[in-house]
């Protein structure tokens, strides 16, 4: 199974994914070297974790502690087995989240997002939505283990991260929508030092930078319009096709021809199959086919008026169907190109006019590749 077609119930979060994209974006810039020898400098990696408990002791007893519980008191695969307190590594630490209503605009946009279909494929769609603007407030804290470390740690960040810091991340579930999220973050101008000066015999003396950070961000609200399911009924006759589909493209096969009741075909006076005419009594209307879709030629028609019943033919067979429905927009592959109009010269337009409307026009046309994004 590929890996982009995965569900796990982390997958909605979008609060989880932009802290997994600040600690991507931490461990992927931040970095200071060490002279090894006189011929040797090495290039020393920060890890970032989050912070997911406060109390060392559990974490040591959850994951450390682990030779008791193997077979033979060997070590549990399930567990880590000695000390991975790693110097230098920095932690992250969730302190607030608020909504930033200042910057609540434009609500009601279109917006694209994927989704996999019954048959494993990403398609694209639209839908209104409304970004909602949020600001996460984070704790860092960077443990070293020494004054020179703090000190090029320090300088690292101010030349590699000052000022502001972006970052995209995807978030949503594959069978509701995903979408890809800005994220932003500025780094502090102030940076608090800590150097331990007092030892005892359970303390590490690790040498701290902590400061703080302002994650902004948005969550996307989709008005996801759901897949819905409908009973629809057709009756076959010799000469039509009656149904409720509203649009027989997609339900019934344009090449069908007329039969009679033995499921031979009629042929015309030239002896030429005669293609089917389908009449929809949901939104009374009359389509007829070119041999690759229907086409809608005439609207208003009453299937229940007898002179219409007369003409038919025998009813073959009636059946009923329930069938799954989206009411999803796809999104549409159209390229838009603005140029002159040639309704009117430029520089001719009336006064009063709008200036787009005067002088450009706006043209539109299918991508060759088609409606859907795996063709």
């Amino acid at each position: 199974m590929a890996t982009y077609n995965l569900k796990f119930n982390k997958d909605d979060s979008v609060i989880r994914h932009v802290i997994v994209g600040l600690l991507a974006d931490l461990n992927d810039k931040l970095s200071f070297h060490r002279q090894i020898s006189n011929d040797e400098r090495a290039e020393i990696d920060v890890p970032f974790f989050y912070a997911v408990s406060g109390d060392e002791n559990f974490l040591k007893d959850a994951f450390l502690f682990s030779n008791a519980n193997g077979e033979a008191c060997d070590p549990n695969g399930e567990f880590a087995d000695g000390n991975y307190d790693k110097v230098p590594r920095g932690i992250v630490n969730l302190s607030s989240f608020a909504v930033d209503p200042a910057k609540l605009v434009n609500k009601r946009n279109m917006g694209h997002y994927m989704m996999m279909n019954e048959d494993g494929l990403m398609e694209g769609y639209v839908a209104e939505f409304e970004m909602i603007p949020i600001v996460i407030g984070v704790d860092i804290e960077i443990l070293l283990s020494s004054q020179l470390d703090l000190f090029k740690i320090t300088e690292a960040i101010v030349k590699k991260m000052y000022k502001a810091n972006f970052y995209h991340v995807d978030a949503g579930h594959l069978e509701e929508g995903t979408y890809r999220i800005t994220s932003e973050y500025a780094m502090p101008d102030d940076y608090e030092q800590e150097r331990p000066v007092e030892y005892s015999f359970d303390d590490k003396g690790n040498h701290k930078v902590t400061f703080t950070l302002e994650i902004s961000s948005f969550i996307p609200s989709f008005d996801f319009e759901e897949d819905v399911y409908r009973k629809f009924t057709r009756t076959s006759y010799t000469n039509v096709v009656v149904a409720d589909y509203i649009d027989p493209n997609g339900f019934l096969d344009p090449t069908l021809i007329r039969v009679d009741e033995n499921g031979n075909a009629i042929l015309d006076a030239n002896g030429n199959t005669m293609p089917m005419v389908y009449y929809d009594n949901y939104e009374p209307s009359m389509w007829e086919s070119n041999g690759e879709s229907w086409i809608k030629t005439s609207t208003g028609m009453d299937v229940t008026n007898l002179d219409l019943v007369a003409t038919f033919g025998n009813q073959l067979t009636t059946e009923s169907q329930i069938k799954r429905l989206t009411r999803r927009r796809k999104q549409s592959n159209r390229m838009f190109a603005i140029g002159n109009s040639n309704l009117t010269t430029p520089g001719q337009g009336s006064p009063n006019s709008a200036l787009l409307g005067d002088n450009y026009e706006v043209k539109a046309k299918q991508f060759p590749w088609g409606d859907k994004l795996d063709q």
